[in-house]
């Protein structure tokens, strides 16, 4: 008995499913695992208390950031002058919804100057921001 051999007529295929498949998987490992944070470009150390409750402040709220050196930020925007800070609130507002109470988060750090956070609030006052809170690290107080 004789084995008879068949010559292939085409190059052997590569089949790409099984890769196609195994980069989905890692995409999705890494949509999963990553944080979506916002880092923001000012670093604040926030003052402390002794008596800090939880953030509780809708994610709607808007945010500014006081740095030490008088600089502020907003948002994801980085580091800003005071008629930028002015110019973005202002454009912040102008999207808000008829109707609807508009909140603002303050974090300060804690050497920025009484004159800085007082500017912000009198801003956020002028644009009819309703309530304003001032961040703080709860426990760092002495």
């Amino acid at each position: 008995m004789r084995i008879k051999r068949i010559a292939p007529s085409e190059a052997p295929d590569i089949n790409l499913i099984p890769l196609i498949d195994v980069l989905l998987v890692i995409v999705i490992f890494l949509l999963v695992s990553t944080t979506f944070m916002q880092p923001s470009q000012l670093e604040v150390d926030l003052p402390g208390t002794q008596s800090a409750k939880e953030d509780t402040a809708p994610t709607e709220a808007l945010r500014i950031r006081i740095g030490r050196d008088g600089n502020y930020a907003f948002g994801s925007l980085g580091v800003l002058n005071e008629t930028q800070l002015r110019r973005e609130l202002t454009k912040a507002m102008a999207t808000n919804k008829d109707g609807q109470e508009r909140r603002a988060v303050v974090e300060a750090d804690a050497a920025a100057t009484h004159q800085s956070v007082v500017l912000v609030m009198d801003m956020l006052a002028s644009l009819g921001v309703a309530r304003v809170s001032i961040a703080t690290a709860g426990g760092k107080a002495p």
